[in-house]
C-alpha cells in the first residue's frame, strides 16, 4: 500500500515538473513573439489615423491587425503595428539619418523633419522654417494648431531631382512646373539648345553631396551631360575675380549685377552667414551688388531703407525685392530677374535659389521694392569704366 502512495506522489510530481515546464515554454514563447512585434501605445488626442500615418502603414491594415471596426482608440490601448509597416518605418529610418547611397549610387532624396519640443507650437515651428501655420499642418494631415513634445514634423518635404521627358514638354513647361527657369536648367544639364526627347532624363538642381571628382569619374549618359560643381569658396572666388576682369567692363550694370547673382547660384544657406560656410538672404544681395561696385548695408531692414521705392507694376531687372517672413519688419531680400522672378537666399531651399513672385508664400509676404541704381547711376558709372 506504502509502494503504492509512493508511486503516485513520484508521477504526481513528474507531471508537475512537466506541467511547469510546459508554462515556461509558452511564456517563453509569447515573449518572444511580443519581443518581435512591433506596437503602439495610444496616447490622449491620437486617433487610428494619426497612428497610421506616423508608422507608415494604411489605415485599413491597421485596423485589420487590431480587430477594429472604428477609426478611435482609448489612450493606454496598445496597437499592433504590421510587420509590413514595422520594415517600411525602420527604412525612413534609416534614410532620415542618411546612411550612405541608394542602390542605384543616387542620393536618397529626404524629407526635412522637427521633432517637437516642449511648449512650442505648430505656429512657432512654422515661423522657424519659414512656412505659413496653415501650410504646416496641411503637409502634417494636422486637424489643429496642437502638438506633442516628441513628435516629428514634416518642415520640407523631398523634392524630385530628374524629370523625364514627355511627349510635348519643353524646357520652358518643365520649368514652370519645378519653379526654376529655362536659363537654370540649360546651365544645369549643360544643354546647347531646347529641343528635348521623350524619355530623356532632365537634372532639376546640382547634387549638394556631389563633388567635382566623382562627377568628372563617372561615365556620362547619353541623355545628360556630365557637370562640374565648384566649393563654395571656390566659386565666391570665380566671381570676384570675374568681376575684376577687363571684359566685364563692356557690360551694363543690371547684366553684370544678374550674371554675378546667378553665378552663385546653390551657394549653401546659413541663417546670419556671409561667407563660404553659408549665406543669408541680405548678406547675397550685399555680396552681389558690392561685385558690381555698389556698397549696401548688412541687413534687409537696412537696405530697405536704401534706394527709390518701386510698385510691383514698375519692377526692373535688378531691383531688390523685400518680404516680411519671421519678422514685422523686412526680413527677407533678392534681386528681380524679370518675368516676376527674383533670385534669393532661401532658408527654405538651404541654398541660392530662383523662385516667382507669384508663388503663394512670396506673393503674400510681399511688401515691397527699392531701386538701388538710378538710371543717371548706372551712366555716371559706365561712363567713368570707359575712360
Amino acid at each position: 500500500m506504502k509502494a503504492k502512495i509512493k508511486v503516485k506522489l513520484r508521477q504526481g510530481g513528474i507531471m508537475k515538473r512537466v506541467a511547469a515546464l510546459f508554462s515556461f515554454l509558452v511564456l517563453l514563447i509569447i515573449a518572444y513573439d511580443v519581443s518581435a512585434t512591433v506596437t503602439h501605445t495610444v496616447k490622449k488626442g491620437e486617433t487610428l489615423r494619426t497612428v497610421a500615418r506616423d508608422h507608415q502603414v494604411t489605415l485599413s491594415d491597421l485596423k485589420t491587425a487590431n480587430g477594429l471596426s472604428k477609426n478611435k482608440a482609448r489612450p493606454g490601448t496598445k496597437l499592433i503595428i504590421p510587420e509590413k509597416a514595422a520594415k517600411t518605418s525602420a527604412q525612413s529610418k534609416a534614410k532620415a539619418t542618411n546612411k550612405g547611397p541608394a542602390k542605384d549610387g543616387t542620393a536618397n532624396a529626404e524629407n526635412v523633419s522637427h521633432v517637437v519640443k516642449k511648449g512650442e507650437t505648430t505656429k512657432k515651428i512654422a515661423r522657424r522654417y519659414s512656412l505659413t501655420e496653415s501650410e504646416l499642418r496641411e503637409m502634417n494631415h494636422l486637424t489643429s494648431g496642437k502638438v506633442k513634445a516628441g513628435h516629428t514634423l514634416i518642415v520640407k518635404k523631398a523634392e524630385p531631382t530628374t524629370h523625364t521627358v514627355k511627349k510635348g514638354d519643353t524646357l520652358a513647361k518643365i520649368a514652370r512646373k519645378y519653379k526654376t527657369t529655362p536659363d537654370q536648367l540649360r546651365e544645369i544639364n549643360a544643354l546647347e539648345s531646347d529641343s528635348l526627347r521623350p524619355g530623356q532624363q532632365i537634372l532639376l538642381a546640382m547634387a549638394p553631396k556631389q563633388t567635382s571628382e566623382n562627377i568628372s569619374a563617372a561615365e556620362p549618359t547619353p541623355e545628360v551631360a556630365t557637370y562640374t560643381i565648384m566649393g563654395p569658396s571656390a566659386k565666391i572666388e570665380a566671381v570676384r575675380v570675374l568681376s575684376d576682369s577687363d571684359d566685364i567692363s563692356q557690360m551694363s550694370m543690371t547684366d553684370r549685377l544678374i550674371l554675378f547673382a546667378k553665378k552663385m547660384l546653390h551657394l549653401p544657406y546659413r541663417f546670419g552667414g556671409n561667407g563660404p560656410m553659408g549665406i543669408d538672404c541680405s548678406g547675397y544681395v550685399q555680396k552681389v551688388y558690392s561685385f558690381a561696385g555698389i556698397e549696401l548695408p548688412r541687413s534687409a531692414r537696412e537696405q530697405f531703407r536704401v534706394g527709390e521705392t518701386i510698385d510691383r507694376e514698375e519692377l526692373s531687372i535688378g531691383d531688390l525685392v523685400f518680404f516680411r517672413t519671421y519678422a514685422s519688419f523686412p526680413s527677407h531680400v533678392g534681386i528681380y530677374l524679370g518675368n516676376n522672378l527674383f533670385i534669393h537666399a532661401s532658408s527654405k531651399s538651404k541654398k541660392v535659389t530662383i523662385d516667382s513672385l507669384e508663388a503663394p508664400y512670396y506673393f503674400r509676404r510681399f511688401i515691397g521694392a527699392k531701386r538701388v541704381i538710378a538710371e543717371d547711376e548706372v551712366q555716371g558709372i559706365l561712363g567713368q569704366l570707359s575712360n
